[in-house]
């Protein structure tokens, strides 16, 4: 019986030795590029907790162009001039921004990659009855692009 316990107990040390390094708090691997793209991800969430649409933008491709779900309504889209003019502007009409991002997944395809994560929201907009809590959440992607030695965003803000 206490041979048994022992070969357990070294198949499960064997068998966690080569399982591969996460990084801290979520199911990504511990890789060079993964860590560049979680600190872009970060970066992110700060100026947007910061409402600093500079910081964010210094983040963004000039390349950016996102759908929002909305493929046949060019009201809906956004590229890098938009966010440069209309992100200011949401960022006046809101306070207090509290902004959790976990990250589920990142593939990266050489100069390319894509960030799948959930993301929580809770701020208070300024609205002409008032202020008034808001609080939203749902799973998103994050694209990106290296360039030069910078991964930047592409889509997914």
């Amino acid at each position: 019986m206490a041979r048994r316990t022992l070969l357990v107990l070294a198949a499960a040390a064997l068998s966690s030795a080569c399982a591969p390094s996460l990084l801290p708090g979520t199911e990504v691997p511990d890789t060079r590029e993964n860590r560049e793209i979680m600190k872009v991800v970060e970066l992110y969430r700060q100026a947007v907790e910061r409402r600093d649409a500079t910081a964010i933008l210094d983040l963004v491709a000039p390349s950016y162009f996102d759908e929002r779900g909305h493929p046949d309504d060019a009201s809906f889209h956004w590229n890098f001039e938009r966010l440069a003019r209309d992100l200011p502007k949401k960022f006046e009409k809101v306070n207090d921004v509290r902004l959790t991002i976990t990250v589920r997944r990142i593939e990266v395809d050489q100069e390319r990659a894509k960030v799948s994560y959930l993301y929580v929201e809770d701020y208070i907009a300024k609205l002409p009855q008032g202020e008034t809590p808001e609080h939203a959440s749902d799973i998103d992607r994050m694209e990106l692009v290296r360039s030069g030695k910078r991964w930047l965003i592409t889509k997914g803000i």
